[in-house]
């Protein structure tokens, strides 16, 4: 199984890390990418999800969250540890309404993210991306069920190419330089 850990960070400081895995990123299918700019070294992008999608995120991970939140009384447990049918806005105030809205947007710039990189075989400079907008204006702005979107920057590696030329350039200069007589005074 593939996998590597790509770092998010959301404006001031907001820091997410995935270990990039299929069963742990929600896979979207209505998501709009844009390249906003390149340079060489980096790129900015405009991510756009759907209604569909933001909704899909949202009821998944409140599902994973409930999974993982102490039993909630009134409610049994299933076999296998799952709560049965909570009503959505009660399991909203059990986990905490900013809890999952942090969580949701995580799991979005996360799986959008990882998976453009994949799907264009990047290389992100220490796996960080950075999202342009803060995590409280983020936070404002997503509504489950609504259209959703986000700006992020990732900076680029240099092609491996580039990267052992450049040494080679600066080992020939290094030699050129031990080669030439220092100037005696």
């Amino acid at each position: 199984m593939w996998e590597s850990s790509l770092y998010l960070l959301w404006g001031s400081g907001m820091e997410a890390s995935i270990a990039e895995t299929s069963e742990k990123l929600i896979a979207l299918k209505n998501v709009k990418i844009v390249i906003e700019s390149q340079e060489e070294d980096k790129m900015q992008v405009r991510v756009d999800l759907s209604e569909d999608e933001t909704q899909k995120v949202f009821n998944k991970a409140l599902t994973n969250l409930a999974r993982s939140a102490p039993p909630i009384p009134g409610f049994r447990r299933e076999k296998g540890g799952k709560t049965t049918k909570v009503p959505t806005e009660f399991l909203l105030q059990v986990l905490g309404e900013d809890r999952v809205t942090n969580f949701v947007i995580q799991e979005i710039v996360t799986s959008t993210m990882a998976d453009y990189v994949k799907k264009e075989n990047l290389k992100v400079k220490e796996d960080k991306i950075t999202t342009t907008q803060k995590a409280e204006e983020l936070k404002k702005v997503f509504v489950p069920g609504n259209e959703f979107g986000f700006n992020a920057v990732l900076e680029l590696e240099k092609p491996e190419a580039e990267t052992e030329s450049e040494n080679e350039n600066e080992d020939e200069a290094e030699t050129e330089n031990e080669s030439e007589p220092e100037p005696s005074s």
